[in-house]
């Protein structure tokens, strides 16, 4: 928690400030999320699922520039097991997402230019939704951690005030708290966002 505190405190608390410097940028964005939690056990199948995210960004340079987003987003994750039929669980998160990212234009103009973006994500469990069906080891939302970590890499088009992103995000934590389960959210966003300053 202090960790995702820190980040927090990092990405925002200067932004007042950095609204003075040229090639400031601040505005919302809202996206789809194809979201797929995976485990480290052979015979679990896993399947992926779409959901919907909102937040806000800002932007801080030109060529070079550093991202802070607060996002909320949700994950979704559904299981089955070989071993036992009509076996399902399913495990729906929604969170806090603080992605802190550094990127770089690849090429444009004052019109229209090209990104590419990575950083570390944290992430805030605020809402934790497990169900299970005919599984022999039940998961609840107790097994699950509130903060979590990830990896996110992609790239961007911005056009006049409109900011275009496609990122991949691998997740780095383990969330499962249960003794020889290994979970983690692996997922693709695309976002549009709107700059208004």
């Amino acid at each position: 928690m202090k960790k995702f505190l820190l980040v927090i405190l990092v990405a925002f608390l200067g932004t007042a400030a950095m609204a003075q410097i040229p090639y400031f940028s601040i505005g919302p964005k809202a996206g789809a999320t194809f979201s797929k939690i995976t485990s480290d056990q052979d015979q679990i199948k896993e399947e992926m699922k779409n959901s919907l995210h909102f937040g806000a960004f800002v932007r801080l340079g030109n060529k070079i520039y550093v991202q802070p987003e607060v996002l909320f987003m949700n994950r979704k994750g559904e299981f089955s097991s070989d071993n036992i039929a009509g076996s399902s669980k399913s495990i729906h998160l929604k969170t806090l997402d603080i992605p802190v990212l550094l990127g770089g234009k690849i090429f444009g103009s004052e019109v229209f230019n090209v990104r590419v973006m990575a950083g570390p994500v944290a992430s805030l469990a605020l809402n934790k939704d497990v169900s299970t069906e005919n599984w022999g080891t039940v998961v609840t939302e107790d097994d699950i951690r509130t903060a979590n970590w990830g990896l996110q890499f992609g790239a961007g088009i911005d056009v006049l005030m409109l900011t275009l992103d496609l990122r991949y995000e691998y997740g780095i934590s383990n969330f499962s708290k249960e003794e020889g389960l290994t979970l983690k959210n692996n997922m693709f966003l695309v976002s549009l966002g709107w700059k208004i300053l």
